[in-house]
């Protein structure tokens, strides 16, 4: 799976649109139908219930394609919404929809030159629905009715109720103020097309768009700037981590694939506390998976000292089957792990990673980073049963007769010395036996050598 594929034509098509240029013909665009978000039109405030309020994004939707793009009543495309804050060095999903599901395609101008020869939406051509119209709850589908992957829809669609199936966010997540400091919070919303031939083609990543809002002290959210078509809101945390429109270059993003399945994303960083520790903060978005993500781990040196472990998820609503418990983490056999709180053999609908949700892992650790891999295990069986993603993960300790206090402080002194002989005699079979300093990589016994050891290297660390 390459997200590059026919990227070049994609490209040229993504510029003339943001010159506002229409001088396109059908050759300029990807092979087989391509749908996108490219513009929200209005953003609906739907109501609020027990302190949630319920939004509806407006659509323009492109189909970027050199074909026509199916537009069948209460199925395909369907378009869920998300939202998002960046705050404090961090991306959070705040809010998700039900999926809206198609009408009929009215094929206008305004994403190129417009083939409209019927039966969806035409190549070039542009569909337009206002938020209101995507509010409708008779057109609304659970996620869990859609596979990502295949972009099968199977129903049933409808929901009832105030805020029911709409994109869902607290007031208190919208309240500015709660929020203090600087940079100020940022607020994003993002649409997710899953379309089933735009899929079939293979022309199926660049069908997440965001943009940037500000809520009201009423909690109205009006738009700002211009969508990045194409893009995921994940890549707010990159393009404004440090403050409106500036990038913070220290944030990774990387498109870590499932073979012959989905795609997740995931971004991160490691950041300096400033007092001998170091903050690693992960984001991973599931892009497209039905297998869904399980589990989380970062490789952690034994002797590291790990603490602040976190964990936030955003909570399903209006009856979908899933469960909103918290995964669980642990430190423990040189990684720190998150687990989703059943198995799939055990819960079929407890709290995965799901598509179109975007889950955020950290702890502390008392090493600098380094590149390293973590593994990402999936939900549902599958054949490999993980994958593993690039990221910066605390290095190992580089100054083995550093090892008191537990984990080393930078210097060899004498409570490293105390150490040794409080160890003194065969080390135990478990746990590690970090006194066991020499000959090098030990000899399963503490003695004079591993005092020698801790004394030709007193001082700092190098």
């Amino acid at each position: 799976m390459n997200m590059h594929s026919s990227s070049s034509v994609r490209l040229r098509a993504y510029k003339a649109l943001a010159l506002g240029s229409l001088f396109f013909t059908s050759a300029s665009f990807a092979a087989g139908p391509d749908v996108t978000y490219q513009e929200i039109t209005d953003i609906l405030n739907t109501g609020t219930l027990a302190g949630v309020r319920g939004y509806s994004l407006g659509s323009r939707t492109c189909n970027l394609g050199n074909q026509v793009l199916l537009w069948t009543n209460n199925t395909t495309p369907g378009l869920a919404m998300n939202a998002y804050r960046l705050y404090n060095g961090r991306v959070e999903q705040i809010g998700q929809s039900w999926v809206k599901t198609a009408c009929c395609a009215g094929s206008t101008s305004g994403c190129g030159t417009c083939i409209n020869t019927g039966g969806g939406l035409g190549a070039g051509c542009r569909d337009t629905y206002s938020a209101s119209w995507n509010a409708s709850q008779s057109r609304l589908s659970p996620r869990s009715k859609i596979n990502p992957f295949t972009a099968a829809f199977t129903g049933p669609i409808g929901t009832s109720g105030t805020i029911s199936g709409h994109l869902q966010i607290t007031e208190a997540d919208l309240t500015v103020a709660n929020f203090p400091g600087s940079p100020p919070p940022l607020y994003f919303v993002e649409g997710h097309y899953i379309s089933t031939d735009d899929a079939a083609a293979g022309n199926h990543w660049n069908n997440a768009s965001y943009q940037r809002v500000n809520p009201s002290p009423t909690f109205g959210l009006t738009p700002q700037a211009s969508m990045l078509m194409g893009t995921p809101a994940i890549y707010a945390w990159q393009q404004h981590g440090l403050g409106l429109n500036m990038p913070d270059s220290a944030v990774t993003i990387t498109n870590t694939d499932v073979p012959s399945e989905g795609r997740f994303i995931v971004a991160s960083k490691a950041k300096d506390n400033g007092n001998g520790t170091w903050h690693y903060e992960y984001a991973i978005y599931n892009y497209n998976s039905d297998k869904a993500g399980g589990s989380f781990s970062v490789p952690v040196p034994a002797s590291a000292i790990v603490t602040n472990v976190g964990f936030k998820d955003v909570n399903y609503h209006s009856g979908e089957p899933y469960a909103n418990t918290d995964w669980t983490s642990s430190v423990a056999g040189g990684s720190v792990t998150w687990n989703s709180p059943q198995t799939f053999a055990q819960n079929a609908n407890t709290n995965a990673l799901r598509w179109g949700t975007m889950y955020n892992f950290w702890f502390d650790a008392n090493r600098a980073p380094t590149p390293g891999q973590a593994t990402i295990g999936l939900f549902k069986p599958h054949t490999p049963s993980s994958v593993q993603t690039p990221v910066p993960v605390p290095q190992p300790q580089t100054c083995p007769p550093d090892i008191a206090p537990v984990g080393g402080d930078g210097t060899v002194n004498v409570s490293d010395l105390l150490a040794v002989i409080s160890a003194w005699g065969p080390c135990p079979a478990t746990p590690e036996c970090p006194a066991d300093l020499a000959p090098k990589g030990g000899n399963e016994i503490i003695n004079v050598e591993d005092l020698l050891a801790v004394t030709a290297a007193w001082g700092d660390c190098g």
